[in-house]
């Protein structure tokens, strides 16, 4: 029996590759009916059939478009699950080395029960961080802090310092 991870995973690739194939049919689809539109609306007897085409194509370009975004989101939903499952799998290996160095004496001490459970601990915040860094956050980067007092005083000090050489030259008023 697979892991809830891992079948997860392959239920996403799976609809990743339908919204893939969905996405280029009515790419295409949409390519077809704009040039057919473009065509009829050449021609006097297909005048009427112009605004539908176009129409269709339209649609079929929305359609193309939207598809097209919910494949990348289920790319960052595979990543994040393929980064979940490889830091659960290092973990698993490092807990159950830390157990069979443990039970080698038929006893586990405090400190390697301890060391097992910060093991543990620190897997759960690592997939919190992988959870948390493939949300969407506004900003990447983190803002310094500014001191908005030295800032201020340096802007008034320039500004008038500007004034004050506009009104003592002559020369450089307009």
């Amino acid at each position: 029996m697979r892991s809830p991870t891992i079948a997860s995973l392959l239920k996403y690739k799976r609809t990743r590759k339908f919204v893939n194939w969905c996405a280029t049919g009515s790419s295409v689809l949409s390519a077809a009916f704009s040039s057919a539109s473009f065509g009829s609306a050449l021609s006097v007897i297909g005048l009427l059939a112009t605004v539908p085409l176009g129409g269709a194509g339209g649609c079929l370009a929305l359609v193309s478009s939207g598809l097209i975004i919910a494949s990348k989101k289920l790319d960052s939903k595979i990543k994040k699950h393929q980064e979940i499952t490889t830091l659960a799998v290092a973990k698993r290996d490092t807990i159950n080395r830390l157990l069979s160095k443990a039970l080698n004496n038929n006893e586990v001490s405090s400190h390697e029960f301890d060391t097992i459970l910060s093991e543990c601990q620190q897997y759960n915040s690592l997939k919190e961080q992988v959870r948390a860094k493939m949300l969407r956050q506004p900003s990447k980067r983190k803002l310094t802090d500014v001191d908005v007092q030295k800032l201020e005083k340096d802007i008034r000090g320039r500004l008038e310092a500007e004034l004050i050489k506009k009104i003592t030259d002559p020369t450089t008023s307009n």
